[in-house]
């Protein structure tokens, strides 16, 4: 029988391309993680907007007891009159403003958490791809 030599050829193309398809889930993991950073960054600034809103809710409602306590108290109407301009006023920087706020930065965090779970996922699935491709271009080192 004669000795049939395996085809180095076949080989050398196989590990070239699987070398070729390393690279490519190797770029697309260094994205996935540099998007993940970024979109982190994005949402630890929308949950500091949220913090800081809830400041600024916490200070109108102090306000706003305050403006009620001097109306109850006070005998002067014009007193009066301008406790409860300014009592409104606190009551919709909160309704118009500082809700609306807090409203619009949760529902993108609410989006963000999706994306960090969709490139989270890109990432194992990327590193499963890469584990496959280390097996393959092993079996087809010449």
């Amino acid at each position: 029988m004669e000795n049939i030599k395996p085809d180095t050829t076949d080989k050398s193309e196989r590990l070239k391309y699987f070398e070729g398809e390393r690279a490519k889930q190797e770029k697309r993991k260094g994205f996935y993680f540099q998007q993940l950073k970024e979109i982190k960054e994005s949402l630890d600034a929308n949950e500091e907007e949220i913090r800081y809103n809830g400041g600024w809710i916490n200070f109108h409602n102090e306000s706003i007891k305050n403006h009620q306590k001097v109306i109850e108290e006070t005998f002067d109407l014009n007193e009066k009159e301008d406790q409860e301009r300014k009592l409104e006023f606190h009551k919709i920087q909160i309704k118009e403003h500082h809700n609306k706020n807090i409203d619009y930065h949760q529902k993108e965090i609410n989006a963000i958490k999706k994306e960090i779970e969709i490139f989270e996922k890109g990432i194992k699935r990327c590193e499963e791809q890469l584990e496959f491709l280390k097996k393959k271009i092993e079996e087809n080192k010449i």
